[in-house]
């Protein structure tokens, strides 16, 4: 049997066959497999819980902040529990200010086309009212800073990582963001709608595709950026607080038009692409 590595374990060399070497090799890949579907079935399961103390208590649908400060302290707990460093989590510090800036910009293209498509094509009605007051602002500024650093850091930093290390960059991406599109789906909102059986299907069908598509722009983010999360931290928060300066209701209708305001996405992948070619970002997907 053909030696492949040696190691030094107490002052003595130590060969390994290549049988053994490969067997350590599979168990190491299965085991990042086995950590990502931890930390969604994890997540998931939480917000789970979280959908049922809401329909229990209806006025906490207005402050869904602290239903993200819960999930946040999960993911802490999980990343604590498995040693990850924030290193590990994608807080790299190599071309940090030039993914914030690509982060922000592809944030700020997507709320004007967003807006832009929503109100010419899918508007719902009148302008909404924005909660919270005189504190609407560092609310929600607040509530996308955390929506940003729990889902890339889970999703990208972790889940994809974990994915990558047993395949391709690509099937790791389209794995991870089928999961992150499932995430974002409430068994409560399927179970307990008062709406008919066809209009729940359309609409929880409609938001886990809108979100597989958004994961799916991540991922591809997240690799063509050194895999840091920093970039893709930044376009997730960012687009969330100026998305809460466009009042939801003008800018589209989730049943008939969420799925088609997301195809923004599809042309944010060829720009990556080109922003890997010109330099400005690191494409390292295999």
């Amino acid at each position: 049997m053909k030696i492949v590595e040696k190691r030094r374990v107490c002052g003595k060399v130590i060969a390994e066959p290549r049988l053994f070497v490969e067997r350590k090799a599979g168990a190491f890949l299965i085991s990042g497999v086995k950590k990502a579907i931890l930390l969604f079935l994890v997540l998931f399961l939480t917000w789970q819980v979280l959908y049922f103390v809401a329909l229990i208590f209806p006025t906490l649908n207005e402050y869904w902040l602290f239903a993200y400060l819960a999930v946040f302290a999960v993911a802490v707990c999980f990343f604590v529990l498995d040693k990850q460093r924030l290193r590990d989590l994608g807080f790299t510090k190599p071309k940090a200010w030039r993914y914030i800036a690509v982060g922000f910009v592809f944030a700020v293209v997507y709320n004007v086309y967003w807006a832009a498509v929503g109100a010419s094509i899918f508007s719902t009605g009148s302008i909404q009212v924005i909660q919270h007051g005189i504190f609407s602002v560092p609310y929600n500024l607040l509530f996308a800073l955390i929506v940003g650093v729990v889902e890339e850091t889970s999703f990208r930093g972790y889940i994809l990582r974990n994915l990558n290390t047993a395949f391709s960059s690509t099937k790791a991406i389209i794995y991870s963001s089928i999961l992150f599109g499932l995430y974002h789906l409430s068994l409560v909102g399927v179970f307990w709608s008062t709406t008919s059986g066809l209009e729940t299907v359309s609409y929880w069908t409609l938001v886990v595709l809108a979100a597989v598509l958004i994961g799916f722009f991540l991922g591809h983010f997240y690799m063509s950026t050194e895999q840091t999360t920093i970039g893709t931290i930044t376009y997730h928060s960012s687009s969330i607080f100026l998305e809460s300066l466009v009042p939801f209701g003008l800018a589209t209708s989730w049943l008939n038009g969420h799925l088609l305001s997301t195809t923004v996405y599809i042309m944010f992948i060829p720009i990556l692409i080109l922003l890997g070619r010109k330099g400005w970002l690191s494409n390292t997907n295999r």
